[in-house]
């Protein structure tokens, strides 16, 4: 009924606009189309605009600010995006200096940051939405509807520029006096838009209200196609958001499939892009990729600006996968065009892979940049997860699990009271396996760690981290462990049962060929411990060959799982039974002198 009602009255306003032209009374007509265009803009297609428009006389339009405001307006929606710059920045010095219809100048400076937005030119769209904002506090009262609308484009641009707790109060005040006038398309647009910000800031109780919420509007208005692939995307973002993998992967299924037949290219765009999403999360890698291909394609052809945005996915897909020479290059590439924002969501992944691939120190100043940029924004899931990043590296560095805690702290307190133990952005399953594994023997944060494990989000490499734990734990610490590696149907490792990972590294070894299988038969036997004469010890000879490669010791404990002190005490057992002294030289001059009686000895080429 409400909605009958609102097309009745844009209806009848209609009419009189065309009474007005007809009758050659042009002013009164441009102000009421002015006065009236936030539903206007709803209700007319781009075409049904552009007549209505069209009969003002020119000479006419080049005098009125009401018409610069309007032709402005009509401009932006025939993407006529240069015109629409000329109209709007000549109204916004009309309407900003004179002080007069606030209304229309708060929308003009969000129409110009809307339209500098769509160019990525983000310098522009926070000076524009800045510029809104403060005359929204200025102005006072102001028509509902119209408080109503640009309440609602602040939040959205907020929202795209790193400002999201801001922008869900914004988006938050919209719903509301949408909903005082019973417009239920604009209100589920803005509780959508609560839904979304709520997310990023962690705040899962008021995402599941805003997205209930929405789903009432779309009933009640009984709303269009688009609007259900509108509520499908939250669906399968919030789902996706919270762990809820299963449910995130049906509602996504049933969006592609919706998405084909619709003709909305960017929600079938969108559908595709988060399909690959959760599947990667699943860790079904082929079948993402395949959906990210087919998400390049269809960018490719409808918005060509959203391929960064494929290409930094798949950057994360390669980089689980260890193909990280891969990932650099898409996530470079995505890179390369990426305004601030963006480019602060992609060098997270370029850090990761500056973490795994040894460079340090480049990994901390790109992760750290990034950290302060999502913590401005109180983006939590991102926040989270770039800590979860730090820490792994300071585990890496030996630092003490006190200070690794205190890096974490914040994110670890967020974590228990949202219940979860799980964050989409960046997710790793073995970076984050080793944090937890650090939680585990942490008395403050045990339970989190325990929730880690037993939510079943970072399979194998979870499996493994808690196997190299029960080596590595006390006899009390072992039994509660292994009642973890139970939920998974695993049990606890022999002392000699843990040499995937020293196999991987050998096969590799072989495969570069960087050893021959007939040196490798004697290194095995010339590496083996006196405790263990009788066989070989895949660990040993792991640690000899990523030593000859030049990697460092801490580097190769983390390749390895193991201590680092274990490392360091094989390398001993190493030297000696090669017979090379470890007294004198540098550490670079100790590994030639290895590798030259490794050579000596027929061991390496």
């Amino acid at each position: 009924m409400a909605s009958d009602a609102l097309e009745d009255s844009s209806d009848a306003m209609l009419a009189q606009i065309h009474r007005q032209q007809a009758a050659g009374e042009w002013e009164i007509a441009a102000d009421l189309l002015a006065t009236h265009a936030v539903d206007l803009l709803d209700r007319l297609t781009t075409a049904e605009l552009a007549a209505l428009f069209a009969p003002f006389p020119k000479p006419l339009i080049a005098r009125s600010p009401t018409l610069w405001f309007v032709a402005g307006l009509v401009s932006a929606r025939l993407h006529a995006a240069d015109e629409a710059f000329t109209w709007l920045e000549k109204a916004a010095d009309h309407f900003t200096t004179q002080d007069i219809q606030p209304s229309r100048a708060i929308w003009i400076y969000l129409e110009l940051a809307r339209l500098h937005y769509s160019r990525d030119e983000f310098d522009h769209v926070q000076r524009y939405v800045d510029a809104a904002a403060a005359l929204m506090k200025q102005s006072g009262a102001l028509a509902l509807a119209h408080e109503a609308f640009l309440n609602y484009m602040i939040a959205s641009l907020c929202g795209d520029t790193g400002r999201v707790a801001e922008g869900m109060g914004y988006a938050q005040r919209a719903a509301h006096q949408y909903h005082l006038q019973r417009n239920h398309a604009r209100e589920f647009r803005a509780r959508l838009t609560v839904c979304s910000l709520a997310q990023q800031v962690g705040a899962y109780p008021v995402a599941l209200e805003a997205l209930s919420q929405a789903r009432a509007c779309y009933e009640i208005g009984h709303l269009e196609s688009a609007s259900y692939e509108a509520l499908l995307n939250a669906e399968t973002h919030l789902a996706w958001h919270r762990g809820h993998l299963e449910e995130a992967f049906a509602t996504a299924q049933t969006w592609v499939r919706f998405s084909q037949g619709s003709g909305f290219h960017r929600q079938r765009l969108y559908a595709h892009w988060m399909m690959g999403n959760v599947l990667r999360a699943q860790a079904r890698y082929g079948q993402a990729s395949a959906y990210y291909e087919m998400t390049w394609r269809i960018a490719a052809e409808h918005t060509p600006n959203f391929i960064r945005w494929v290409d930094a996915q798949a950057a994360w897909l390669a980089v689980l996968q260890g193909q990280y020479a891969e990932a650099e290059c898409l996530i470079r590439q995505a890179l390369a065009p990426a305004d601030h924002g963006q480019t602060m969501s992609f060098q997270v992944t370029l850090g990761v892979i500056e973490l795994l691939t040894g460079r340090r120190k480049e990994a901390e100043e790109h992760l750290c940049e990034s950290l302060a940029f999502y913590q401005h924004s109180q983006d939590r899931q991102a926040t989270c997860a770039i800590a979860f990043h730090l820490a792994y590296l300071q585990i890496s560095q030996r630092v003490r699990s006190s200070a690794v805690i205190k890096l974490l702290r914040a994110e670890l307190k967020w974590l228990e009271s949202e219940d979860n133990a799980y964050f989409p952005l960046w997710w790793h399953p073995k970076l984050v396996s080793r944090v937890a594994a650090l939680l585990l023997t942490t008395p403050e944060f045990h339970a989190l760690g325990r929730r880690f494990f037993r939510q079943g989000y970072l399979g194998e490499e979870g499996v493994r981290a808690l196997r190299q734990l029960y080596l590595q734990s006390y006899s009390a610490q072992r039994a509660e462990i292994a009642e973890v590696l139970g939920v998974h149907g695993v049990s606890p490792p022999h002392e000699t049962d843990i040499h995937a990972d020293a196999g991987r590294v050998v096969t590799d070894a072989i495969e570069r060929g960087l050893i021959a299988p007939a040196m490798l038969t004697l290194l095995f036997h010339r590496l083996r411990t006196s405790q263990q004469r009788g066989r070989d010890n895949p660990t040993i000879v792991a640690v000899f060959l990523l030593h000859m490669q030049g990697v460092a010791t801490g580097d190769i404990a983390l390749r390895l799982d193991v201590s680092r002190s274990s490392v360091s005490h094989t390398l001993q057992i190493i030297y000696e039974s090669l017979g090379v002294s470890r007294e004198h030289g540098s550490r670079i001059d100790q590994r030639n002198a290895l590798r030259a009686a490794a050579r000596e000895q027929g061991l390496i080429d």
